[in-house]
């Protein structure tokens, strides 16, 4: 462990947390970064205000702010639509808010977004951010969007790596449900778009609710092929079954094959 981060930890406690925000926020400003560190004691974490808003930081001080999670979400989710007033979004993999703030801010009041996030801990980060940015048009679901409303597990990885987390045959038991679940508990006649990011979980998600995909107007798909080329394991492979499906469910599915990002080309973005 390298010097620095055992200081950290030492001093990460009690009074030494006065210290860690004033080196943090004089780094900020000598770098000219409009943030300020605090730390949130409900969460537990560190949080990163910037003139946008908050965003908690599961790891070490470090990570985006608002500003920097609506490029991101833009870059990778947005690259075929263009997002507005008045929107359905539903965020399957919801993660601690990066892309539902975002998304919030765009649909504005007139709009709804519906944040899905399966894992205990990362919910209850996302929870805890939608409150400190008093969001109002945002719904909150603790569950894992499967094929079925069959519990299932999800892996139980530390804080800093827990984007990482996946459904298992291990780790902590979850609640699940289907997309069409959540149409219906939501009483939905239209999604404009659906961003989906869940580990190599969306082909089941998606076969469970093919019939719902009607009501998708747009929608970005993270497969997850690439961790199957660093891993070995072929369970991660979804991305040809998933463009097929989302070709016969009628939509155009663009590819982002070219993208130098390992992670990025394994995107498909659809449309009607």
């Amino acid at each position: 462990m390298a010097f620095k981060h055992v200081v950290y930890r030492a001093l990460d406690r009690g009074p030494g947390r006065f210290l860690i925000s004033v080196v943090a926020n004089r780094r900020a400003r000598a770098v000219g970064e409009h943030a300020r560190f605090t730390y949130d004691r409900p969460s537990g974490l560190w949080s990163k205000r910037t003139p946008g808003g908050v965003m908690l930081l599961p790891e070490r001080l470090q990570g985006m702010g608002i500003e920097e999670c609506e490029a991101f979400t833009k870059d990778v989710f947005l690259c075929d639509y263009t997002m507005k007033s008045g929107d359905v979004v539903l965020d399957i993999g919801a993660g601690i808010g990066s892309e539902s703030l975002p998304f919030s801010r765009w649909v504005g009041a007139a709009g709804k977004v519906i944040a899905v996030e399966a894992h205990p801990a990362t919910f209850a980060t996302l929870e805890r951010t939608v409150r400190l940015n008093d969001v109002r048009n945002v719904e909150l679901v603790n569950a894992a969007i499967m094929d079925s409303d069959t519990p299932v597990r999800i892996s139980n990885l530390p804080t800093e790596v827990s984007y990482e987390n996946r459904i298992s045959s291990e780790g902590v038991q979850v609640p699940a449900m289907t997309l069409a679940d959540l149409v219906e508990k939501y009483d939905l006649n239209r999604v404009d778009f659906l961003k989906m990011n869940i580990e190599g979980a969306e082909l089941p998600a998606l076969q469970g609710s093919a019939e719902m995909l009607s009501l998708v107007r747009h929608a970005a798909i993270g497969c997850h092929d690439f961790l199957a080329e660093e891993t070995g394991d072929d369970s991660y492979r979804t991305k040809e079954a998933v463009y097929e499906l989302l070709v016969n469910a009628g939509f155009t599915v663009r590819r982002r094959d070219g993208d130098p990002r390992p992670w990025a080309r394994d995107y498909l973005f659809a449309s009607r």
